[in-house]
C-alpha cells in the first residue's frame, strides 16, 4: 500500500490534509465550528456540510452521493452537541483518481480517511478514531488496495470502515458493496479486513505524529 499525506496545508482551513493512498489524490479541508446560515443551524447541535468536487469538470449526482456516505459516517463519529448553533463544513476536492467514472471505490475510501486526518487538524472532538479500506472480490480471490482496472475487472469491490480504540478495529461503521458476491465472502472479507484498517490507523498515528513534534519544539529550557 502506498500512503502519503500533509496536514495543515491550508492556511485559511481549520484543518486541512493532503493524502495520497495508492493511484488516488484528495485534498480536504474542514472550517469549524463557524456561524451558519439561518436555514443551516440546529439549536442543540452542530449542523454538517459537505462538499465533494471531482478531479475534472463539475460536481453531478455521482459526487452528491459520495457527500451523502461521507455525511452519513461523520455525523455519527464527530460529537457535535459539543458546538449547538454551528457548522462545520468539509470539502474534498480530489487530484488525482484510479478508477473509471462508474466507480467511486477507491474515491470513497480516500476521502474517508483524509476527512479523518483533516477533522484531527482541525482539533475536531470524535467520538473515536476511524480508518477505512478498499478490497475486490475475483473468483473468490480477496484483493486489497485494487487499482482501477483491478476494479473494472472484479466480481465485487467494497469499501469497509472501522471505529478505531486503542489501536485496534472496534465497530464497523460503514460499509458500500457493489456486484456479485454472497453472505460467508462478505463476512469473510469483513474480517480479514480488520488487520488492513489497523496497519493503515498507524500510518494515521505515525502522520499525526509527525506534525505534532514539527509543530511544537521542546526544550529543557521551557520545563
Amino acid at each position: 500500500m502506498s500512503f502519503k499525506v500533509n496536514t495543515s496545508v491550508l492556511s485559511n482551513a481549520d484543518g486541512s490534509a493532503e493524502l495520497t493512498i495508492n493511484g488516488t489524490k484528495c485534498l480536504v479541508s474542514v472550517s469549524g465550528p463557524i456561524e451558519p446560515k439561518t436555514r443551516q443551524e440546529l439549536p442543540t447541535q452542530a449542523s454538517l456540510e459537505i462538499i465533494v468536487r471531482p478531479a475534472h469538470g463539475l460536481s453531478t449526482t455521482r459526487e452528491k452521493l459520495l457527500e451523502d456516505k461521507l455525511r452519513s459516517l461523520l455525523q455519527s463519529i464527530i460529537i457535535r452537541y459539543q458546538y449547538p448553533r454551528q457548522l462545520i463544513q468539509i470539502v474534498v476536492q480530489f487530484l488525482v483518481v484510479d478508477e473509471q467514472p462508474e466507480y467511486t471505490c477507491n474515491e470513497l475510501n480516500a476521502a474517508i480517511n483524509g476527512c479523518f486526518l483533516a477533522l484531527i487538524d482541525a482539533d475536531l472532538a470524535l467520538y473515536s478514531s476511524f480508518a477505512s479500506t478498499s478490497v475486490c472480490l475475483n473468483s473468490s480471490n480477496l484483493t486489497t488496495d485494487p487499482t482501477g482496472d483491478v476494479i473494472a475487472t472484479s466480481d465485487s469491490h467494497h469499501v469497509i470502515c472501522f471505529s478505531i480504540q486503542d489501536g485496534r478495529a472496534g465497530k464497523l461503521l460503514l460499509l458500500e458493496s457493489a456486484g456479485e458476491f454472497k453472505e460467508p465472502q462478505l463476512f469473510d472479507l469483513i474480517s480479514k479486513s480488520v488487520p488492513i484498517v489497523e496497519k493503515l490507523h498507524q500510518l494515521h498515528r505515525e502522520a499525526i505524529e509527525a506534525k505534532i513534534e514539527k509543530d511544537y519544539i521542546w526544550s529543557d529550557q521551557m520545563m
